[in-house]
């Protein structure tokens, strides 16, 4: 209970994903069967007069024999007549339906996973004793008894016209039959409207209240996806000390370390023959510039003190070959080493 207390933050797009995924969405039957009725009557609507007027027809040809005296072979034909005249129907309800289910879930197509735990008894008892098959009971005993109301308002509205129907003839039996059918489908349209807003809008509270989170789950989410930030920082350390060592790899094969004099050091490489330029190989402030000089050293690399070019030089990154507006105080530098060396 202290658990679901603490779940009081928004779902996060992951855990709405992880839930569709699951098929955990809010879903309302109601509005379903409410879809499926008013495409029913979308139909009614648009092809009535010719359904009436061939279901009259229908009517006519089995009452008059006219399907053949084989009582087997009539009803056959005026079966398949029937279903043919109900196929618009049909559809029409099929495509509402869908497109309600569409609406609520979108599409989502979730393989079939067998669940033992639903063929254990006692689970089975669990369920049947929940709050939630309570709240589902409390929903039909409301549409029952709501249904019942409006079946009795439509009856007794029209029930004095039944005793005058009887009189007329086929055809305006079956057009009155139809009007009263289609008035009654209106009225369970409107309700079933009303019962579908509440149950699917409980629904969707059911649905958000389910995938509530706590702070610490979605701080456990955070780690999931964007990584622990210890262990973030901690690969960086590491990628940091990998390249510095790299780096400091390269100085012993320097041409010459320009310095600032303690503060910064860049290490320099030319080959003439091979590079148009010079280029960066290493870098470093502070205790990084100290170990450039000390590995200089050991390796009898020249170091040249020069501050502004130090500077200038320590703003661009290793591996990129030295600007051309900083050439000639490189030149003279180089010039200066290849001097000391004797190859001048």
């Amino acid at each position: 209970m202290a658990e679901q207390q603490e779940r009081t933050e928004q779902a996060t797009p992951r855990r709405r994903q992880k839930a569709r995924e699951k098929g955990q969405m809010p879903r309302s039957r109601e509005l379903t069967t409410a879809a499926g009725m008013a495409g029913l009557l979308l139909v009614a609507h648009y092809g009535g007069a010719n359904f009436m007027y061939k279901l009259k027809d229908v009517t006519v040809k089995c009452l008059t024999f006219q399907y053949g005296q084989d009582p087997f072979r009539a009803i056959n034909v005026a079966m398949a007549n029937s279903f043919m005249l109900l196929l618009p129907f049909f559809i029409g309800i099929m495509v509402c339906a869908v497109a309600s289910e569409v609406f609520q879930v979108g599409f989502m197509i979730k393989a079939y996973e067998p669940k033992l735990s639903r063929l254990n008894p006692m689970t089975g008892l669990g369920r049947m004793f929940s709050s939630d098959v309570l709240v589902e009971f409390t929903k039909s005993f409301m549409k029952f008894l709501g249904g019942g109301l409006v079946f009795y308002f439509i009856v007794s509205r029209d029930i004095h016209r039944w005793p005058f129907l009887m009189t007329k003839e086929i055809g305006q039996i079956v057009s009155g039959a139809y009007g009263f059918v289609i008035n009654a489908m209106v009225w369970g349209l409107v309700y079933l409207t009303i019962i579908a807003a509440f149950s699917y809008s409980f629904a969707r509270w059911q649905f958000e209240k389910s995938i509530r989170m706590s702070k610490e789950e979605i701080k456990e989410e955070y780690k999931e996806t964007e990584g622990d930030p210890k262990i973030k920082s901690r690969i960086r350390s590491i990628q940091r000390e990998q390249a510095r060592r790299r780096m400091m790899a390269e100085v012993p094969k320097a041409t010459v370390v320009i310095t600032n004099p303690t503060h910064l050091a860049i290490a320099l490489i030319y080959k003439g023959d091979k590079m148009s330029a010079p280029r960066i190989t290493a870098k470093g402030s502070g205790y990084v510039a100290q170990k450039i000089r000390e590995i200089a050293r050991e390796n009898r690399v020249p170091i040249y003190e020069d501050k502004p070019l130090a500077r200038s030089l320590f703003t661009f990154e290793v591996g990129e070959y030295v600007p051309q507006e900083l050439y000639k105080a490189v030149a003279k530098i180089l010039a200066y080493i290849y001097q000391l060396k004797g190859k001048v």
